[in-house]
């Protein structure tokens, strides 16, 4: 395994610190002449075209039902009962909920199981909504035991089996969508901001890999060319036709890299991608069967990673470091996406509204990280042979990793984009303590024995700590 530190000082300055031996020596090819290099785009003049993160986005809160259908199902109400299980009614908290249900009415509070007021079994059918949006339930068959003058919310433990309810389409309220918007216009700016710079690059590396291959595959063809014939003679044995089979894989594997000996395609030259931050990386050669090790003693992988690598080196200690700098930020921005992947799965959670202020807030740094125009950051590459993924190109082989400054702004954008996931994480409530299982709710008009509205809640969205009510901002929208 090869391994090189390549380190750069502000002014730009590159230096080589030290490297191990890359291959066994058998297998390196000889020094190619330098290839002549086009001249790299203008340095640049600022940092990357960031559109603004500190945008009104909130973890989603799996729901149940709808609360703002509930509190418009209660908004004509003057005098009303509410019938809770004795556990909810706790005090304080309950008239504060109640209130902010239906503003107009006057209370009373009565303790009761939802058995010995409501009649009918327990509708799962649901209105027809948006994906996601909370629901709306039919309430068929749901009825009041007895009557009453008053408007009746009765609020119980719902008698329904686990499995149905787990089958349900998941529900719920807030979204991360006005982030990702905003990563994603930022990230598509400053893809275009660094793509000359990007191309640059990829052509860098395609110039000295070809130099190093052009040196190299006179000596492969011929080790191979035995095999060039997709089939093993007539009267090979079985032994041999699998030899045969590996040593034909293997001379593929050469023609494919052979075109990158002829005008500018070359896809299995390393190039220059940006996974978490800036590295050079090569595709991750084809499967083949364990044993060819074994049966082949020409290791093409070993002789095309020393020139991808070798390639890598002379390119990376040309490339102008304030670009690179730049196009690890862009990198940078995808480990801001993986920070907020957790926090972005719904879940039975709750926020204080004071606690996302401060998140979004927090993003406003990861801004204006990304954006800084303090490009002069010392930096390095490592540059160490291993394996990664890439999306939109799949397995590759990593050849280098560029390691930015500490504390620079790809470094700062990360830590800050964590630092929100793990304080959210920190600060929600209600999290647990309650069964799987939601709380039914029906709301009787005076008089009225059949339900003009039910629904389910979870327990936690009527009462968390002092938390208020999360109604919506207007009666027609969607808790």
């Amino acid at each position: 395994m090869s391994r090189c530190f390549i380190a750069w000082v502000p002014w730009g300055l590159t230096f080589v610190l030290g490297c191990s031996p890359a291959a066994e020596p058998a297998q390196v090819p000889a020094p190619a002449p330098a290839p002549a290099l086009p001249e790299p785009p203008p340095a640049p003049s600022h940092g990357l075209p960031v559109v603004p993160l500190a945008v009104d986005w909130s973890p989603p809160r799996q729901v149940a039902g709808d609360l703002g259908a509930l509190r418009e199902a209660l908004a004509s109400s003057s005098e009303a009962v509410a019938r809770v299980e004795r556990r909810l009614d706790v005090g304080a908290p309950l008239p504060r909920v109640l209130a902010a249900l239906a503003p107009d009415a006057t209370w009373t509070v009565e303790a009761g199981t939802w058995d010995a007021s409501v009649a009918g079994e327990l509708p799962l059918r649901r209105q027809p909504g948006a994906v996601g949006a909370p629901p709306t339930y039919v309430p068929d068959g749901v009825s009041l035991r007895g009557t009453s003058a008053r408007t009746v919310l009765v609020v119980g433990d719902a008698a329904i089996e686990v499995r149905p309810w787990r089958a349900l389409p998941a529900a719920w309220s807030g979204s991360c969508q006005p982030i990702y918007d905003a990563l994603a216009l930022s990230q598509e700016q400053s893809l275009a901001y660094v793509e000359p710079f990007l191309d640059h690059a990829d052509t860098v590396l395609r110039l000295n890999f070809r130099a190093g291959l052009s040196g190299a595959m006179p000596e492969l063809r011929a080790a191979l060319e035995s095999y060039a014939s997709p089939e093993a003679s007539a009267d090979a044995t079985s032994e041999q036709r699998q030899t045969h089979a590996c040593g034909h894989a293997r001379f593929l594997r050469v023609e494919a890299a052979a075109v990158c000996l002829q005008g500018e395609r070359c896809e299995a030259g390393p190039r220059l991608v940006l996974r978490g931050g800036a590295a050079v990386a090569m595709p991750a050669p084809p499967w083949t069967p364990d044993d060819c090790d074994e049966r082949i003693e020409l290791d093409v992988e070993a002789v095309l990673t020393s020139v991808a690598t070798a390639a890598t080196v002379a390119t990376v200690s040309q490339l102008e470091p304030q670009w690179v700098t730049l196009v690890d930020r862009v990198g940078a921005m995808g480990a801001v996406y993986e920070a907020l992947e957790d926090l972005c799965s719904p879940r039975r959670r709750r926020f204080a509204e004071e606690d996302l202020v401060d998140a979004r807030a927090r993003l406003g740094r990861v801004e204006r990280a990304l954006g800084s125009d303090t490009l002069d950051e010392p930096g390095r590459w490592d540059v160490e042979v291993g394996s990664t993924f890439v999306p939109g190109a799949g397995p590759v082989t990593r050849l280098a990793t560029f390691i930015p400054a500490e504390g620079g702004g790809s470094q700062t954008a990360v830590a800050e984009a964590k630092g929100v996931r793990r304080f959210l994480l920190s600060r929600s409530l209600c999290r647990s303590g309650y069964g799987e299982l939601p709380l039914a709710v029906a709301v009787f008009e005076p008089s009225e024995p059949a339900a003009t509205y039910f629904g389910y809640l979870y327990e936690e969205t009527l009462l968390c700590a002092d938390l208020p009510l999360p109604l919506p901002s207007t009666p027609l929208e969607a808790d």
